[in-house]
């Protein structure tokens, strides 16, 4: 749980940036683009720490 928390916590204020950028350019967007938006950050936050996960995990275990 000390892993996810942090990280959900940076896609979480990612996503609210990029709903306030979006609002702040147009006030009339549909609630599709804010889940659009949320969808984007959601998979991006797994790719991202997934990869980074693995990456920390072979330089434990180095392979002989």
């Amino acid at each position: 749980m000390t892993y996810v928390l942090p990280r959900a916590a940076i896609v979480l204020i990612g996503w609210t940036i990029t709903c306030a950028v979006i609002h702040s350019v147009s006030a009339h967007v549909g609630a599709t683009a804010f889940y659009i938006a949320a969808i984007c950050w959601a998979l991006a936050g797994i790719i991202c720490f997934g990869y980074l996960h693995n990456l920390r995990n072979e330089l434990r275990e180095p392979r002989s």
